[in-house]
């Protein structure tokens, strides 16, 4: 249930997973062909990218860890200015979804995974257990 390289149309929103939008921001090459496509058609205004509080939450712990960015704050408010991403709540709700996607054995990705399936979109990952899962289309 993922999505090539080869054979890729583009959605009018995608779901986007931690490390995918880590790799966005700092320019690493560890983003696939892919879906560095889909954040640059974002960044056009062609689709939109639907990040869920908690890879903003995974991503702050990540940057306290190891510093990813010259300031986080600044880079927040970037992200939260531009057209290209919607931010979605995780809400005490979504847990009773946490059944449907039990197949995703980590509780941030399962609810990113969720929120990916509750919204039909595809969810931008390389993370191997979201993919294997398949709860959801991922895109790499």
């Amino acid at each position: 249930m993922s999505i090539s390289e080869t054979a890729q149309a583009i959605e009018p929103y995608y779901v986007v997973d931690t490390h995918a939008l880590i790799w966005y921001l700092t320019g690493n090459r560890n983003l696939s062909k892919s879906a560095l496509e889909v954040f640059r058609t974002a960044e056009k205004g062609r689709t939109q990218l639907v990040v869920s509080a908690i890879v903003i939450a995974e991503m702050y712990y990540a940057h306290q860890k190891s510093p990813l960015f010259k300031d986080f704050a600044e880079m927040y408010r970037k992200l939260k200015a531009s057209r290209a991403y919607q931010f979605a709540d995780f809400l005490p709700d979504d847990v009773l979804e946490f059944e449907t996607d039990m197949a995703v054995p980590e509780m941030h990705d399962r609810i990113i995974a969720g929120l990916a399936r509750r919204l039909g979109a595809p969810l931008i990952t390389a993370d191997p257990l979201i993919v294997s899962a398949q709860v959801v289309m991922t895109l790499w």
